[in-house]
C-alpha cells in the first residue's frame, strides 16, 4: 500500500514539473512527451528515492470563544475538584463522630450489663447464704427434737433408777448447754437471713429523686403567674407503685423563717408507677401575681426574695413498703433573663 501511495505521488510531481506550450511554439508528438515524462530531468528529482516529498500539517488556530470556553471548563473542573475534597473531608469528620459515638454507646450498654450482672451475682450469693441458715436451722429443730426425746428418756430411767437418775442429769446437762449453743447459731443464721434480705431488699427497691427543672415567670399580659417545674425521677432497679404527691409554690424571703412549715393542699395528687430510670414533671404555680416592679428583683433573687417550690411523694417499693421523698427548692434566673438557675433550700429535703 505505501508503494502505490509513494508511486502515485511521483506521477503527480513529474506531471505538474512539464511545462506548457507557449504561444508561437508548436507541439510535440504525442509519443514525444510519453518518452520525455519517463526521463526525469536531473534538474527536477522530487520524489524520487534521492529526494522523498514531505507533507507538513499545519494546526489550525483557535478563536477567542474556544479558548473563553476552554478556559471556563477548566475553572469549573478545578471548582467542582475543589468542592468534592470539600465534601470528603466533611464526610471523614462525620465518620469519624459517628464512630466515637458508636464506641462510647458500646461503653455504656458493657458498663451496664457489668453492673446488673454483679448485681445478680451478689444476689445469687445471698441466697445461697439463706439457704444454708435454713439448712443449719432444720439440723438444729432436729437435733432439739432428738434432745428432747433423750431427755424425756432419761427421766423416766431416772423414776426407775436413782443411780440412773444422776447420771442423766449429767447428760441433761450436757445436753442442755448443746441446745444453749444451737440456739445461739440460730439466731445468728437469722440474724444473717434478715440481713440478706434486707440488703436485697436496698438494692433492688425504688428511689425517687426530685431534680431541679424550669421554671416559669410572670407576665399578666399572657396572663402567667410564677411557676416551678421539678423533674421527678426513679434512679432505683424496679418501679415505684402507687406513686401520689402534693406540692405547692410562692416568692418566699431568703433565707425561709425559722417557723415556716412549708403548707402542701390538702389532697394527694395522682396515683401511678414510675419505672425504673423513667421521670415525671409536675408544675406547682404561685397562688397569686406579685407587683410588677419586683419582677426582676425575684428572677435574680436580688430584693431578699425568690421563688420556692416544695412537697412531698410518698410511693411503695415492689416489697410493699411505704417510701416517702420530700424536697424544697428555690428557682432563679441568670442575666439572660431566660435561663433557670435552681438550688436546693437547707431544709425540707429528705427521704426514706
Amino acid at each position: 500500500m505505501t508503494k502505490t501511495i509513494l508511486a502515485l505521488v511521483i506521477v503527480v510531481s513529474v506531471v505538474s514539473q512539464v511545462p506548457s506550450p507557449r504561444r508561437g511554439e508548436t507541439r510535440q508528438p504525442q509519443q514525444s512527451q510519453t518518452g520525455s515524462a519517463k526521463r526525469p530531468t536531473a534538474s527536477n528529482q522530487r520524489g524520487t528515492e534521492e529526494s522523498p516529498l514531505f507533507i507538513k500539517e499545519i494546526p489550525t488556530q483557535k478563536t477567542q470563544q474556544e479558548v473563553t470556553e476552554e478556559a471556563k471548563d477548566r475553572a469549573e473542573k478545578a471548582a467542582n475538584d475543589r468542592k468534592l475534597v470539600e465534601f470528603t473531608k466533611w464526610l471523614v469528620i462525620a465518620t469519624l463522630i459517628l464512630s466515637g459515638v458508636g464506641l462510647f454507646q458500646l461503653f455504656v450498654f458493657g458498663w451496664q450489663a457489668r453492673y446488673l450482672r454483679e448485681t445478680v451475682e451478689a444476689a445469687g450469693e445471698q441466697s445461697v447464704a439463706m439457704e444454708r441458715a435454713i439448712g443449719e436451722a432444720n439440723r438444729s429443730a432436729s437435733a432439739m427434737e432428738e434432745v428432747a426425746a433423750h431427755i424425756e428418756a432419761s427421766i423416766k430411767t431416772a423414776a426407775q433408777q436413782s443411780e440412773s437418775m444422776k447420771e442423766s442429769v449429767i447428760e441433761a446437762g450436757r445436753l442442755a448447754s448443746a441446745m444453749e449453743v444451737v440456739a445461739k447459731e440460730i439466731a445468728v443464721s437469722s440474724k444473717a437471713a434478715m440481713a440478706s434480705v434486707a440488703a436485697i431488699n436496698q438494692q433492688m427497691r425504688a428511689y425517687l429523686c426530685v431534680v431541679i427543672g424550669s421554671a416559669v415567670y410572670q407576665d399578666k399580659a399572657n396572663n402567667l403567674k410564677f411557676q416551678a417545674l421539678p423533674s421527678i425521677v426513679n434512679a432505683g432497679l424496679t418501679p415505684a407503685h402507687k406513686v401520689s404527691f402534693s406540692a405547692n409554690a410562692a416568692i418566699l424571703p431568703i433565707p425561709l423563717p425559722a417557723d415556716f412549715a412549708f403548707p402542701l393542699p390538702a389532697p394527694t395528687s395522682g396515683t401511678s408507677v414510675i419505672g425504673p430510670r423513667q421521670n415525671i414533671t409536675v408544675s406547682p404555680i404561685v397562688e397569686d401575681f406579685c407587683d410588677d416592679s419586683e419582677i426582676e428583683g425575684i428572677k435574680h433573687a436580688a430584693q431578699g426574695k425568690a421563688l420556692y417550690a416544695w412537697g412531698i411523694f410518698t410511693y411503695e417499693d415492689i416489697f410493699g413498703n411505704p417510701q416517702y421523698t420530700k424536697f424544697c427548692q428555690i428557682y432563679t434566673w441568670l442575666q439572660d433573663g431566660k435561663t433557670t438557675w435552681g438550688y436546693y433550700a437547707d431544709r425540707h429535703n429528705d427521704a426514706s
